[in-house]
C-alpha cells in the first residue's frame, strides 16, 4: 500500500473498534443457553474469606461446600472463573480463567499448547488464564485441532472454549488485520508481534550487524508500565561450554502507532526482504566463527580507536589493531556473577507466557491461608488486607516471574577451564570434550552471541569483543632477526625457549607443580635491546607477552614505610589494605599469564627483588611472595635489570638463564641505526651521515626516540627524512651539535 493510503492513528482506532465489535456477534462466539447449562460451569468472584486467595462462588445454595467437589467429578467440563472489578456506577464482570475438566479435551489443548509453560500431559489439571493470548500465539492450530476432531462431545465442548475467548481477543484479531498487514502496530497490542519462540533481530552495541534471538516469554515490565519487556535466549559459551543464556530487551511507550521496523526490537519476518537474506546470511557465518574461536585464543582485534570504550570521537576513523586473548572464563564479570549458562545447546526451549497453569486454582498456597483481619485488628491498623493486584499487567502473579533466571544447573566453581597447550591459531583441543562435539544448526548459529569477552594486552584491561572485528595475527620474525646482539646470543636465548616449548617439564623440579617454567634474567645498561628482546621472542614463538604492571607494589613499599601522604597522615590501616591488593594483583597475572602460556616480562625487576635486609620488612615481604611465585610459574619469564649486583642471591636459584648484555660499541650502534632508517620511507639519509651519528654514542632506546621524532618533523614538512632533521632533533633533545658537513669529521 501506497504511504498516503496509510491509516492514521484515529482511522486505524476506529476501524479496530468496528471490526472487534463485529467479530465479538459472529456466529461462532455464541452459546446457546441449553449448551451452556450443560457444558460450561460459571463461578464468580465472592466475598474475601482469607487475605490469599480469590473466594470462587456461585448461585448454589449456602450450605454446599464447594472445596469437596473433585475436578474429575465435575458435572461440567468447563469451569470459567469471572473476576467482580469494580467500577463508577456499577461493578464488572471479566473473566479469569477457564478450567477444563474432560480428560479428552484436556489432551487436545495439550497438542495445541506443546512447548508453553512446561506443559505435562500427564497431569490432571489445566486452567487457562486470560487474557487469553496464548489461544491467539496458537489460534491457526486451535481451529486446525477442533476441524479435526472426530469426537463430536470433545468437538462440541472445543466450540463453546472458542466461543468464551474470541470476544475477549476481538480487539486483537483486529488490529492483525488492518494494522500489522502496513506494517505498523500500537504499544497496547505489542505482544501480538512477539510470542513465545519467535525470532527477532535487536541491536548490539558491540555488532554493526546486530543480532538474532529467541523470544522465551513476554510483559509489561514488573515496576515500569510503559515498557513492554522481552525475555530472549540466544548461544551463549562461558569459557567451559555452549549453551543457552538469556538476555532482556525492551519497547518503550509510544503513543499512537509505530513501524514495526522502528521498534529496535524487529521479528524477523518483518524485515525487508533483501537486506533479510543478506543480514541472516552475515549473522550465521558470524555463528561459524564464534563457535571456532571458542575457548583460550591469542588474535588480533581491528577496531576504530576507542570504540570498544564507549568513547568513540566524531570523525575518527583510523583503524587500530589490537592484540587480544579470548578468555571468557577469565573476564571479571563471569567470575563475578558466575556460571550464566542455562542449559546445554541441546536443550528444547522453555517458553513461558503465564497463561497456562496445571494446579488446582483453588489450592491453598504454602504455609496455608492467611486469615483476614478481625475488628480490633482493622481498628489498630495491624494484618490490613494486600491491595488488590493491578489489573494492566496479567502477568503480575506470584506464581510467574519470567524476568528471573532459570537455571538449569551450574557450573562447580571449582571446575577448571581445559587447559590449551598453546593459545596461538595451532588448531583446537575441542576433540576431548564432548560439549564441543555438537554440531551447530543453521538455527543455533544464527542465534550465537555477536560479541567475545577476552583482555587486550596493549590497554592492560578487559573488554568485550565484536566477533566479526576479531582477525588471525599477523606474525612478523623481522623484531627477532633485527636484534642487534653479539654473535651467538641470539642462538643461546632461541634454543632454551625451543627447548621448553617442546619440552616443557625439562627445568621440572622433583616436586609436582613445582618449576617447570623458564625464567631468564636479561641484565646490561639501559638501552641495549633487553625488553626487545623479551618481545621479539615472543613473537618469534607466537606467544601472547604479559608487561607486569607493578605500580601497586610501588605503593605498597611507600605505604609501609609511611612515605604516601596518605599513610603519613595517620591512616594505618591504608598499608595492610594496599599490601593485599597488590598481593592479590600479583598472584591474578602470574596465573593469568601462566593460564594464556604467555611470555611474562617484568621490566626493571630490581625495583622489587632487591637485597632483603632488616631495615625494610615491607620490602622484604615483597621479595619473599615475588620468590614464591617465580619458583611456581610453569611458563616463560623475563627478568630485565640495570642493577644485577642489588638483586637477593635467592633470585638466582630462581633464574634458569643469566645473559648479560655488553655495552653497545660502534658496529652495534651503525646497525641499530640502520635498522631504524630501513623502516622509513623516502629517506634521503647515506651511509656516511649514519656512521656519524653511530659515532656519538647513544644507545638503542635514545636512537629509537630521536629517529621517531626526526619523522614528525619531515612529515609535518612533508617530505622523506633527511640527515638536517635528525641532527637538529639530537641538537635539540641531547644537547648535541652534529657537524652540517660530514666531510669535516
Amino acid at each position: 500500500m501506497a504511504a498516503d493510503l496509510l491509516p492514521t492513528d484515529e482511522d486505524s482506532f476506529s476501524v479496530i473498534e468496528r471490526l472487534a465489535d463485529a467479530i465479538r456477534v459472529e456466529d461462532d462466539v455464541r452459546i446457546g443457553a441449553e449448551d451452556r447449562q450443560r457444558l460450561v460451569q460459571d463461578l464468580f468472584e465472592g466475598p474475601k474469606k482469607c487475605q490469599c486467595c480469590v473466594n470462587w462462588v456461585n448461585e448454589l445454595p449456602k450450605g454446599v461446600d464447594l472445596e469437596s467437589i473433585k475436578v474429575e467429578d465435575s458435572p461440567h467440563p468447563i469451569i470459567v472463573r469471572r473476576r467482580i472489578l469494580p467500577g463508577e456506577s456499577k461493578a464488572q464482570v471479566s473473566i479469569h480463567s477457564i478450567e477444563v475438566c474432560n480428560p479428552a479435551v484436556r489432551q487436545v489443548l495439550f497438542r495445541v499448547f506443546e512447548g508453553l509453560d512446561g506443559i505435562i500431559p500427564e497431569v490432571r489439571y489445566l486452567v487457562l488464564r486470560a487474557p487469553f493470548r496464548q489461544f491467539f500465539w496458537r489460534w491457526d492450530r486451535f481451529e486446525k485441532a477442533i476441524e479435526d476432531e472426530e469426537n463430536e462431545i470433545v468437538k462440541t465442548v472445543l466450540v463453546q472454549i472458542r466461543a468464551i475467548v474470541k470476544p475477549d481477543l476481538a480487539e486483537a484479531f483486529a488490529v492483525a488485520k488492518e494494522l500489522v498487514p502496513h506494517g505498523i502496530i500500537t504499544f497496547k497490542h505489542l505482544w501480538i508481534l512477539f510470542p513465545p519462540g519467535e525470532i527477532v533481530h535487536a541491536s548490539d552495541p558491540y555488532s554493526k550487524h546486530g543480532t538474532f534471538l529467541e523470544i522465551t516469554s513476554g510483559r509489561l515490565a514488573p515496576n515500569d508500565i510503559h515498557l513492554y519487556q522481552l525475555t530472549c535466549r540466544f548461544v551463549d559459551w562461558d569459557g567451559y561450554r555452549f549453551g543457552w543464556s538469556t538476555c532482556t530487551r525492551g519497547v518503550r511507550n509510544f503513543r499512537g502507532t509505530m513501524k514495526i521496523a522502528d521498534l529496535g526490537v524487529c521479528p524477523e519476518r518483518y524485515l525487508q526482504e533483501a537486506a533479510h537474506a543478506t543480514l541472516r546470511e552475515k549473522c550465521i557465518a558470524r555463528g561459524h566463527k564464534f563457535r571456532e574461536l571458542a575457548g583460550l585464543k591469542y588474535k588480533a582485534y581491528a577496531e576504530d580507536e576507542a570504540s570498544n570504550k564507549g568513547k568513540k570521537q566524531e570523525g575518527q576513523k583510523k583503524a587500530v589493531e589490537r592484540r587480544i586473548v579470548l578468555d571468557e572464563a577469565g573476564h571479571p564479570s563471569r567470575q563475578a556473577r558466575g556460571a550464566d549458562i542455562l542449559g546445554h545447546i541441546t536443550f528444547p526451549p522453555f517458553y513461558r507466557t503465564g497463561l497456562i497453569a496445571q494446579a488446582p486454582v483453588d489450592a491453598a498456597p504454602a504455609g496455608g491461608h492467611i486469615p483476614l483481619p478481625t475488628e480490633d485488628e482493622i481498628r489498630m491498623g495491624r494484618n490490613m488486607p494486600r491491595p488488590p493486584r493491578p489489573v494492566y499487567n496479567y502477568d503480575d502473579q506470584d506464581d510467574f516471574h519470567p524476568g528471573l533466571p532459570i537455571r538449569v544447573q551450574g557450573i562447580p566453581p571449582n571446575r577448571r577451564p581445559r587447559e590449551y597447550a598453546d593459545v596461538s591459531d595451532s588448531g583446537s583441543d575441542d576433540d576431548d570434550d564432548e560439549e564441543d562435539k555438537v554440531e551447530f544448526t543453521d538455527f543455533q548459529l544464527l542465534l550465537c552471541k555477536p560479541t567475545l569477552r577476552g583482555y587486550c594486552l596493549q590497554d592492560k584491561d578487559w573488554y568485550v569483543f565484536d566477533v566479526d572485528r576479531i582477525r588471525d595475527i599477523e606474525w612478523n620474525a623481522s623484531p627477532f632477526d633485527s636484534l642487534v646482539l653479539p654473535e651467538g646470543y641470539k642462538d643461546l636465548i632461541l634454543s632454551f625457549v625451543e627447548n621448553q616449548l617442546k619440552d616443557g617439564d625439562m627445568f621440572d623440579d622433583v616436586i609436582n607443580g613445582k618449576g617447570g617454567g623458564l625464567v631468564i634474567l636479561l641484565a646490561g645498561d639501559p638501552g641495549v635491546g633487553k625488553t626487545m628482546t623479551a618481545e621479539s621472542v615472543a613473537e618469534k614463538i607466537n606467544a601472547p607477552l604479559v608487561k607486569m604492571e607493578l605500580s601497586l607494589l610501588t605503593e605498597t613499599i611507600m605505604a609501609q614505610q609511611g612515605t604516601t601522604p596518605r599513610a603519613a597522615s595517620g591512616h594505618h590501616d591504608y598499608a595492610s589494605s594496599v599490601a593485599g591488593d597488590a598481593e592479590d594483583d600479583l598472584t591474578k597475572t602470574f596465573r593469568q599469564a601462566a593460564r594464556w602460556g604467555a611470555v611474562l616480562l617484568i621490566d626493571e625487576c630490581d625495583m622489587y627483588l632487591e637485597r632483603r635486609n632488616d631495615e625494610s620488612p615491607a620490602r622484604n615481604h615483597v621479595v619473599s611472595r615475588f620468590l614464591r611465585e617465580l619458583e611456581y610459574y610453569p611458563s616463560l619469564l623475563f627478568l630485565t635489570t640495570n642493577r644485577e649486583r642489588v638483586l637477593d642471591p635467592a633470585v638466582y636459584s630462581r633464574i634458569h638463564l643469566t645473559i648479560n648484555y655488553p655495552a653497545l660499541d660502534f658496529d652495534s650502534r651503525l646497525q641499530i641505526w640502520k635498522t631504524f632508517m630501513d623502516r622509513e620511507e623516502g629517506h634521503t639519509i647515506a651511509e656516511d651521515e649514519m656512521k656519524v651519528l653511530a659515532d656519538l654514542g647513544m644507545n638503542g632506546r635514545r636512537i629509537k626516540n630521536v629517529t621517531k621524532t626526526a619523522r614528525i618533523m619531515a612529515k609535518r614538512k612533508g617530505r622523506g627524512l633527511q640527515f638536517a632533521d635528525v641532527r637538529d632533533v639530537i641538537r635539540i633533545t641531547e644537547g648535541i651539535h652534529v657537524l652540517e658537513n660530514v666531510d669535516d669529521c
